[in-house]
């Protein structure tokens, strides 16, 4: 009981976490491309505008397109929030996907990182994380599960 109230004291006294600005995860901005189990990955993000980013990512493999991703991260009253939407290549959503996208709240690391926590508690992913190491960007996905090991990706730029 002692433990818990101290815990609770403790985070009314921590410095409160600034709210994320789009313009911070203006190092997403760009091209990225990178080889995944021999599948070529692709992955471009706008630049910020108007309190938005919106990018794409494409999976080929096999001489065909496999997965098709849109993604936004929008400015709200609730927090800089990441959403992403899977597809085929005739945009016909995932059947997960059918009621609404996969949704996050972004959480800045630092200058050159960003993760964004899922916020449906029936999510299987925990997390995605952004980290731009020289002109490599590193996206980790993170799973609830301890079983599953996280899933990283590794673009390069390209423009």
């Amino acid at each position: 009981m002692l433990i818990t109230a101290a815990l609770v004291i403790a985070s009314l006294f921590a410095p409160k976490a600034e709210p994320v600005a789009i313009e911070d995860l203006s190092f997403l901005a760009g091209s990225w491309r990178g080889d995944v189990f021999g599948s070529l990955v692709e992955e471009t993000w706008l630049s910020p505008e108007e309190g938005n980013m919106t990018g794409v990512f494409r999976m080929t493999g096999e001489e065909k397109v496999d997965l098709v991703e849109i993604m936004t991260l929008t400015e709200t009253d609730d927090g800089l929030m990441y959403r992403l939407r899977h597809f085929d290549t005739a945009l016909v959503p995932w059947a997960s996907e059918v009621d609404g996208p996969i949704v996050g709240r972004a959480e800045l690391i630092d200058e050159d990182s960003v993760r964004f926590v899922m916020t449906d508690p029936e999510s299987d992913v925990e997390a995605i994380v952004y980290d731009l190491e020289g002109d490599t960007l590193v996206a980790t996905v993170n799973f609830v599960s301890e079983e599953r090991d996280p899933f990283r990706l590794e673009f390069d730029r390209v423009d």
